[in-house]
């Protein structure tokens, strides 16, 4: 279904926004997490953890009505629209300042969240449509184009910061004899952002418990159980897999653009299967008690993250409220 969806980092900022007209800090099936790009997933092998206890477990078909734990600690959607439009703000002040008439973009916020699309396919609806095809979010819509950028606007703008922090190499350093910020606008609006800490992007110790802990609970005994009671229901219907994800990554389902009757009929009795033994309840109820232990564990980092975070978002405010 739906890949990973992760956030953009500061750093992506406006090399895109300039060649698209569109200023954007952000990006963010048994697809696992969403929301961010820029930090590294834990390793493969992972070091032995005691299966955390986790109570009572309530039974859900879906949960992109529900919380992880470790969202407490991940950028939302709205926050990295907030940050959009504070950087888009700092940009149309410093292209401006060079006497040129711009304007960035309006930011827009995603609706997914880190459970939309965590444990897919969960509903009826997407699955006889598109059997495990993801949906296409722009089926209807006349095709847009935004204005291209002129040549000088594209300069002062810049391509912004690299993960490393520095300009991209290359990057002019002055405009009609006067001298640009070290980057470009792009970059100068960045380094205004993160003065007081935060980097437009989730932590990495953020977005390894939200990987980790997604990792952890497919290797669970209770999940392992739980998956076996779903092959043996899709068994009962003729289909023979030993995962969700096994199904999901069936390769007769990539080799059309299109969902086949066998893949939505497949897909269908995944989701019923799913419900008729409480795969997502769970799943959902295991993942949250690793995170909350993983959340323990690095709690002065995560704790530094989100103070870093939050600090970033006051600022933005402070910017959007000032305006242009």
């Amino acid at each position: 279904m739906t890949p990973p969806r992760r956030g953009r980092p500061l750093s992506v900022l406006l090399l895109t926004a300039a060649l698209t007209s569109a200023l954007a800090l952000t990006a963010g099936c048994a697809s696992g997490p969403t929301g961010t790009t820029a930090a590294t997933p834990p390793p493969a092998t992972l070091a032995p953890m005691e299966p955390p206890p986790i109570g009572d477990v309530p039974r859900l078909s879906r949960v992109d009505d529900r919380t992880l734990p470790v969202e407490a600690y991940l950028l939302s959607g709205e926050q990295f629209r907030q940050l959009d439009a504070a950087q888009g703000v700092l940009v149309t002040r410093c292209v401006r300042g060079f006497g040129l008439d711009y304007s960035a973009p309006a930011p827009t916020a995603s609706g997914t969240t880190q459970t939309t699309h965590r444990y897919d396919p969960v509903e009826l609806a997407d699955v006889s449509a598109n059997g495990y095809h993801s949906p296409d979010p722009d089926r209807g819509k006349k095709p847009g184009t935004a204005p291209p950028l002129g040549p000088d606007v594209t300069t002062v703008l810049g391509a912004g910061l690299g993960p490393d922090g520095r300009p991209a190499p290359g990057t002019a350093v002055d405009y009609r004899g006067k001298q640009l910020p070290s980057g470009g606008c792009i970059a100068d609006a960045q380094r205004q952002l993160a003065a007081r800490g935060g980097t437009g992007r989730d932590a990495d110790v953020a977005v390894g418990v939200n990987y980790e802990g997604f990792e952890r609970s497919r290797q669970d005994p209770r999940v392992l159980a739980v998956f076996r009671d779903w092959s043996r229901c899709m068994a009962e219907r003729g289909y023979s897999y030993g995962t969700p994800a096994d199904a999901l990554k069936d390769p007769r389902w990539g080799a059309t653009t299109t969902p086949s009757a066998e893949e939505v009929a497949t897909a269908t009795a995944d989701v019923e299967c799913k419900e008729r033994v409480n795969v997502v309840g769970v799943w959902f109820t295991v993942e949250s008690a690793y995170e909350q232990e993983l959340i323990r564990l690095r709690q002065p980092e995560l704790t530094a993250a989100k103070a870093g975070n939050d600090a970033m978002l006051e600022l933005a405010k402070s910017v959007t409220t000032a305006g242009v």
